[in-house]
């Protein structure tokens, strides 16, 4: 079977509105039958597919913007849904499970008998066909219902954004702890998704926080536009567009002590004179008990480096060996920006004998953290290897300047990074 292809596959939020722009009719192909054997209809065959691999993004909420979760907008935008699944532009690429596998890998892909589905509803005029053939609704979107801690803003923040349409903003967060607890699950509670580009909590083992960006002592927020990796902070969480729930694995947490310094970090983009104010945060599941493993975050990947202007496929890795005990990895974010096209990242044993760690296609608006099935050994005198490719030619579905410039590493969203964001532990 194939299907009508009027635009080229298209990344982020935009895709949407190129795809209606550039759609037409298409050929008289033979089409895919339901499951059931009879004519493909929302309630029966399309809504149980849009629950379980669309709508954490796309429930009107989301990254995605539009609500698909709703029968009729679904059927108005039929034609643009099957390009989009066809052309393998949604769902968003994600790490490769045969790589390695991860939790909730079958809510992240369609096989190519559930992407036929959508091109046949698309050619028989979308039919909604019978409330009641629907089966029972899935859970759309994880969340924590009832959190046992959360971290806010001490008030809202008013986004001022410089004239690359960046702002780095950093806020103490009160400390809701009164006595040990490890942090099993965060969900990041966005303020303005419009303009928040990444944001991350981080314990000050120091207590300091500000003291580091040249702020007098006790100021509670301040700019922080350099980045925070030389800091004494210990990175707790970090969230980026497409990132969900992060739950660890049983008897894994991560510890935070009563009366610790905890930051949050803010990075806002978009364009200059944008208005907005936002107040972002966390919810939390602890667990009082000490748990099997004491997890901490780690970051992986080469810096610095520039990114040559016009060049299509740069690539750069960095290597960094265990000098200490034998580690275990529980999970990968992957993180580059706009110019960002693919990432692996491996481990290096004696002996040159390698193991997959990730691998998968880039997409800046569709990051996620993936929590493997089993973890990771990260041996003493093993390698953790880290490479992402870059595409800066002038027809990169990234590029945001023309003619392209070199572009070097930086933590602004028209600078670029990579970034293997990992939880680990000692074994």
């Amino acid at each position: 079977m194939t299907w009508c292809k009027t635009v080229r596959s298209a990344r982020g939020a935009a895709a949407l509105v190129l795809g209606v722009m550039g759609m037409t009719g298409c050929g008289d192909d033979e089409q895919a039958p339901s499951p059931s054997g009879s004519k493909v209809t929302w309630y029966r065959d399309i809504q149980p597919l849009v629950e379980r691999s669309c709508a954490s993004c796309h429930d009107g909420a989301g990254v995605g913007g539009v609500a698909l979760t709703d029968a009729a907008t679904a059927q108005r935008l039929a034609e643009l849904m099957a390009l989009r699944v066809s052309d393998g532009a949604m769902p968003p690429p994600v790490l490769d499970p045969s790589c390695r596998s991860y939790a909730g890998a079958e809510r992240m892909s369609l096989t190519v008998e559930e992407r036929s589905r959508f091109e046949a509803w698309a050619r028989d005029g979308a039919p909604l066909g019978d409330p009641a053939d629907a089966p029972p609704p899935q859970r759309a979107k994880d969340t924590i219902e009832a959190p046992d801690a959360t971290l806010e803003m001490p008030e809202a923040h008013g986004v001022t954004l410089d004239d690359d349409g960046n702002e780095y903003f950093c806020a103490i967060i009160d400390n809701p702890f009164t006595e040990p607890a490890w942090i099993t699950a965060f969900e990041a509670m966005v303020g303005d998704p419009a303009v928040v580009h990444h944001m991350a909590v981080y314990r000050d083992l120091a207590g300091d926080a500000g003291i580091g960006y040249g702020v007098p002592p006790g100021t509670r927020a301040f700019p922080c536009r350099d980045p925070v990796i030389e800091l004494d902070w210990q990175l707790l969480h970090s969230w980026a567009p497409g990132v969900g729930v992060t739950r660890l694995p049983e008897g894994a947490g991560v510890r935070v002590e009563p009366g610790e310094q905890l930051v949050l970090q803010m990075h806002y983009f978009g364009r200059r004179g944008t208005s907005s104010r936002d107040r972002s945060g966390y919810r939390l599941q602890l667990s009082r008990e000490q748990p099997r493993a004491e997890v901490y975050m780690d970051v992986f990947g080469p810096v610095p480096f520039t990114i040559p202007a016009g060049v299509e496929g740069h690539t750069e890795r960095s290597s960094t060996q265990n000098e200490g005990p034998p580690r275990l990895v529980y999970g990968l974010l992957p993180h580059m920006h706009l110019l960002g096209r693919s990432y692996r990242a491996w481990v290096e044993r004696d002996g040159g004998e390698e193991e997959c760690a990730a691998r998968g296609e880039f997409e800046f608006h569709h990051q996620a953290l993936y929590m493997f099935d089993e973890p990771l050994r990260w041996g003493t005198g093993d390698r953790f290897v880290a490479e992402c490719t870059w595409d800066n030619a002038a027809d990169s579905e990234g590029q945001f300047q023309l003619p392209p410039q070199d572009v070097p590493w930086g933590e602004g969203t028209n600078q670029e990074m990579c970034f293997m964001v990992a939880y680990l532990s000692e074994e």
